[in-house]
């Protein structure tokens, strides 16, 4: 029910010229501007070289044929207005309106993707987030980590594709045994069951005592460790090498050193696969998945597969063997192998394995591209990854175009959240954890509760906190722009008023409680709150009826819908549609205050009872493409 391609085909019946396409004159049709009383407009000078015309000759041809005989073929569009080489185009709101009532109330997911165009064939996606360390629980990073990828796929599979969700465990290297080393000195055998504590909390509190401790030893070696990068950083002929040597040895004597030394052996003993490291190794891990497991399901993300660090670390070589055949990669005479690059935003050079023989993280990256085209045979590859590594992954694609995968690699580089308090930082204990922020913004959100609806089972109260906790945490971060910084204040997220989740949510329970109302009246409703339960449709007539300004608004809202779900999947921007909901919200307040519903006669309560449930449902669908719930009762 796009009314712009169907103008489109109106003007092209017109011109009937076989160099002016639907295609493009859907392009050239744009949105009216503001100040003008229409909803679209063409300037005709777009149309000059295909007509071989003058733009103001063209824009009065074209008005000349919108006759009243031939506006009533076409009646959704109610006049045309010409202003120079542009023509104005207002559409009939009163047949729109009934079109999109109709298509909401047939199938609103339909409706929701009815502007997508059909493909022989769906694009097969994967999607990867959030590959966190198993050295720490997830935090508040992660959060937005998480609610990106999810409603990545979510609205991928909108535009009818096939979405694979996938994780990576890295699960393995020097800052998995930071936790390792500080629970073999501190641990004493304890485990999450004996502290009655989460399990990935648990293994993070050891990761944060490494650090401690580590930061404290530190302190008494800062002095050697200062002098000793000074010198470092001079040209090598004027570097006093005795002088180097004696500043390691005596920051490898140093407690801190010994530390470090400590902490190598450990890894060490890991790749030698040492039983007694790698069973604490397992252990541990098994701790930290087991509690990601637990998060994932209170924000409910289900991954197709989960890709582990410590079984690929290794297997990355063949494919850099196979590129040093190729001529792609050199193997340096030390034994180190190298890809040179010429292209901006490129290093020169970059190092895939060692002159030891050990391979790096990019060595790894381009095992998993090709695992994940082996398990799922995709077209298209999205890395949702913050923007700190967006060098990282311009490497990695660069590489595979090198080696000739024939695919789209996609970097979704997000922007960092911050705190009030400032930035995040896990060694310094600083980060909040995703689990005690869902739980402080529940225990926000049941103050409200209670304040409400006192005489709720405490399972009621607690549902109904968690619903609005989530909606909360989920819409802050999700209606800025992916790529933005920003900060996150709990308490602004959780207000009842403004840009939130929770005022949403309050809208949609506030066209619950219309129902409500109207239902002790006995007067018939579209929808039954107490029930959830789709009644009986009222018949869509007396449209006429329409005409308070926040009604048509909300007609031009409802009508936007599909365009805006297709703007919000083609532009991968989830804030697109989380913007366009608060707009939806903000305007049937704005309906709600000036328009009595059940006070009304009943062939204009009726119509309006139909233009609450429409907004309902799509405030529904909307909200479920972000995986916020809603209530019937707030």
């Amino acid at each position: 029910m796009d009314y712009k391609i169907r103008l489109a085909e109106v003007l092209s019946e017109i011109l009937n010229n076989s160099t002016v396409s639907i295609q493009f004159l859907t392009q050239i049709i744009k949105k009216a501007k503001k100040n003008i009383d229409a909803d679209f407009a063409i300037n005709c000078f777009a149309l000059k070289k295909n007509l071989k015309q003058d733009g103001l000759e063209i824009a009065k041809e074209i008005h000349k044929s919108f006759s009243s005989n031939f506006l009533n073929q076409n009646p959704f569009i109610q006049t045309v207005l010409i202003d120079g080489p542009y023509l104005n185009f207002k559409f009939n709101k009163i047949i729109i309106a009934n079109e999109v009532m109709v298509q909401i109330f047939k199938d609103v997911n339909s409706y929701a993707s009815s502007n997508f165009k059909k493909r022989e064939k769906p694009e097969r996606i994967v999607i990867e987030y959030p590959a966190p360390n198993t050295n720490k629980p997830l935090h508040l990073g992660h959060i937005r980590y998480m609610l990106l990828g999810q409603t990545l796929s979510i609205f991928t599979q909108c535009a009818k594709n096939e979405v694979f969700q996938v994780n990576l465990l890295n699960d393995r290297g020097i800052h998995i045994c930071k936790s390792m080393w500080a629970y073999v000195k501190y641990g004493e055998n304890k485990t999450p069951k004996s502290e009655n504590q989460k399990s990935d909390h648990f293994v993070g509190y050891y990761y944060i005592k490494f650090a401690q401790e580590e930061s404290r030893l530190k302190k008494y070696a800062q002095k050697n460790i200062n002098f000793l990068e000074y010198e470092l950083k001079k040209s090598p002929e004027y570097q006093n090498i005795d002088r180097i040597q004696e500043l390691r040895k005596t920051i490898d004597r140093s407690k801190y050193g010994i530390l470090q030394k400590e902490l190598k052996d450990m890894l060490i003993a890991w790749e030698e696969e040492d039983k007694k490291v790698r069973n604490l190794w397992r252990k541990m891990n098994d701790w930290a998945e087991n509690g990601f497991n637990q998060t994932f399901e209170t924000f409910k993300i289900h991954h197709d597969k989960t890709y582990i660090e410590s079984n690929i670390y290794k297997k990355g070589k063949k494919i850099v063997e196979n590129g040093i055949k190729k001529g792609i990669f050199e193997k340096l005479d030390d034994g180190a192998v190298i890809i040179n690059f010429n292209k901006k935003k490129l290093p020169k050079r970059k190092v895939l394995i060692r002159k030891d023989g050990t391979s790096l993280y990019i060595t790894q990256d381009l095992h998993l591209a090709y695992q994940k085209m082996e398990d799922f045979n995709y077209n298209k590859s999205i890395y949702v990854i913050g923007n700190e590594q967006d060098m990282q992954l311009r490497v990695l694609f660069e590489i595979l175009n090198k080696l000739g995968m024939k695919a789209d690699n996609i970097h979704y580089s997000y922007g960092m959240i911050n705190l009030i308090s400032g930035k995040m930082k896990s060694r310094e204990g600083t980060v909040v954890d995703a689990d005690d922020i869902v739980e402080e913004l529940k225990l926000l959100a049941m103050g409200e509760v209670k304040k409400r609806y006192s005489n709720l089972s405490k399972n009621e109260m607690e549902k109904r906190a968690m619903v609005i906790a989530l909606a909360s945490l989920r819409f802050f971060i999700i209606k800025y722009d992916y790529s933005r910084d920003f900060v996150f204040d709990p308490k602004k997220s959780l207000e009842f008023e403004g840009e939130t989740g929770p005022y949403i949510l309050y809208s949609y329970a506030r066209i619950c409680s219309i129902f409500k109302k109207a239902m002790e009246k006995n007067i018939k409703t579209p929808y039954d709150p107490i029930e959830d339960n789709i009644t009986e449709i009222l018949k869509i007539e007396n449209l006429s009826l329409l005409e308070n300004e926040h009604e048509f608004n909300l007609i031009e809202l409802l009508y936007s819908y599909p365009d805006i779900i297709v703007n919000s999947v083609k532009q991968m921007k989830p804030h697109v549609l989380a913007r366009y909901l608060y707009e939806l919200a903000q305007e049937f307040t704005g309906f709600y205050h000036s328009c009595p519903i059940i006070k009304e006669n009943p062939k204009l309560r009726n119509l309006r009872l139909l233009l609450c449930e429409s907004i309902r449902r799509v405030l529904k669908h909307g909200l479920g493409l972000l995986t916020i719930d809603v209530l019937t009762e707030m």
